[in-house]
Formats: structure tokens, C-alpha cells, sequence
């Protein structure tokens, strides 16, 4: 859920947010993938979005924890996050998951 609470902050004018699944054989892996066309990550940022109470958000606003705690849960079942980001065009985390 945070990862969608997360794109639709990303859209402060509104756009798309488009969720998708997909089954990977190679990798024996489920995968979802959470894409917004929204306001983007600075690659310094993109550095840092996983650790303990980093936000971007205006106080009050976020605590810094729900990217921390995603991170920490999927790879307590083995699984990965992972991110592309560019400023302007928007934000892809995919999270991958062992079958």
C-alpha cells in the first residue's frame, strides 16, 4: 500500500498509476510492478529512499518509514525491490518475489 499512497503523492496534478503483475519463469519469480508518471527521483535520492526515516516529504507529511519497512519485509521472504527513477517522467518500483 505504501508504494501506491507513495505514487499518488508523486501526482500532485494529477496522472496515471498503472499496477501490473507478471509471472517470471527465468527467475522463478512473481513480480509486481507499481509505475507512476509522476513528479520523479533524483538519483541522489534514489540512493536513499531505503533507509530509516529519509523522506522528501514536508513535515508532518511522512515519516520515512515506508520504503524502509517494504524493503525490510519483502527481503525477510527472500524477495527484491528495485527502482527507476528519473525527474520530470516518473518512477517504476518493482518488487520481485520467489515462487
Amino acid at each position: 500500500m505504501n508504494l501506491v499512497n507513495n505514487a499518488v503523492d508523486a501526482l500532485p496534478q494529477g496522472g496515471d498509476i498503472f499496477i501490473e503483475t507478471r509471472l517470471n519463469t527465468e527467475a522463478k519469480s512473481i513480480e509486481v510492478v507499481f509505475e507512476d508518471n509522476g513528479i520523479g527521483i533524483s538519483s541522489e535520492d534514489q540512493n536513499r529512499v531505503f533507509i530509516p526515516f529519509f523522506t522528501t516529504k514536508e513535515p508532518g507529511k511522512g515519516t520515512g518509514l515506508g520504503l524502509s519497512i517494504c524493503n525490510n519485509v519483502i527481503s525477510a521472504h527472500n524477495g527484491k525491490i528495485s527502482l527507476e527513477s528519473r525527474i520530470g517522467n516518473g518512477t517504476r518500483f518493482v518488487v520481485s518475489l520467489p515462487i
